[in-house]
């Protein structure tokens, strides 16, 4: 597991080499103070999107983070549950209608192959495996949108745990 030390030290490898020594700690300094300061503004934009339902965007603004998975395993995992969960709600927002809802099981389906139940199944695997099965069931409109209201809180309540994580890792890399 990678930490915020890790992140400080490869961020100041790279900046090191672009500039040369001379400006280095300059971008350095520049580079975790920017990430410091402006991260946190980009996680309220995120639950703005989320509060207001506008999944596409969410999942758009979430691309931005990728880079810190590498660094936290809960970050990791909360990230790709997230990057999950707002890929196929958008999807299913943007045309809400049972057939179109089977449309995009199947696309998943296929992606990812058939459900098998796994001994000791990874924790995100469960999470999208569960997530389908209840998206096969769906029959009416009605339950369509009553899953989409249902996976929209999920989503929420994972980004607030995901945000708390990152929080302890600014908070960490400020006390480097």
């Amino acid at each position: 597991m990678y930490s915020a030390s890790s992140f400080k030290e490869f961020f100041e490898a790279s900046l090191a080499g672009e500039k040369g020594q001379a400006n280095s700690k300059q971008l350095s300094e520049e580079f975790f103070s920017d990430f410091i300061h402006f991260t946190p503004i980009h996680l309220e934009l995120m639950e703005l999107y989320l509060s207001t339902g506008h999944i596409d965007l969410f999942y758009k603004s979430l691309a931005d983070l990728k880079y810190l998975v590498e660094y936290s395993d809960s970050l990791n995992r909360y990230w790709f549950l997230m990057r999950g969960y707002s890929g196929a709600l958008s999807k299913l927002k943007a045309n809400q209608t049972i057939k179109a809802s089977k449309k995009i099981y199947g696309y998943y389906i296929k992606k990812y192959g058939g459900r098998r139940l796994i001994r000791n199944e990874h924790w995100f695997e469960k999470q999208r495996w569960e997530f389908l099965d209840e998206l096969q069931l769906i029959c009416t409109e009605d339950e369509l949108e009553e899953f989409i209201r249902k996976y929209q809180q999920i989503m929420s309540e994972n980004f607030k745990i995901y945000v708390s994580f990152l929080r302890v890792f600014i908070n960490n890399l400020k006390n480097l």
